[in-house]
């Protein structure tokens, strides 16, 4: 059994099979985001619709449901998640 001091011969091997694994990992999210982007796309529009349907006026419909799909942007995301997050200060207000 190997222990953390001697060295590792496998350093190499471990190393490959992270590169090779990672360009895999981020197709696989960028797939994951973008499906789900377009879900919320098209949730914000069928929100608007019935917002309109309900009476609120068209223009704040649209502002809301714009936000609302704004919520699943990548800077959204990078901002809430951002390295404030890791670093335990509080991140920027929205």
């Amino acid at each position: 059994m190997k222990t953390m001091s001697e060295p590792e011969g496998d350093l190499p091997k471990t190393v490959a099979v992270i590169m090779i694994a990672i360009p895999s990992l981020v197709l696989r999210t960028g797939f994951v985001y973008l499906r789900t982007k377009r879900k919320a796309r098209k949730g914000a529009k069928r929100v608007m619709k019935g917002m309109i349907e309900s009476g609120i006026p068209p223009e704040l419909a649209k502002k809301l449901a714009e936000q609302y799909e704004a919520q699943l942007s990548i800077r959204t995301i990078m901002r809430r998640f951002g390295p404030a997050s890791w670093s335990g200060r509080p991140a920027r207000p929205q």
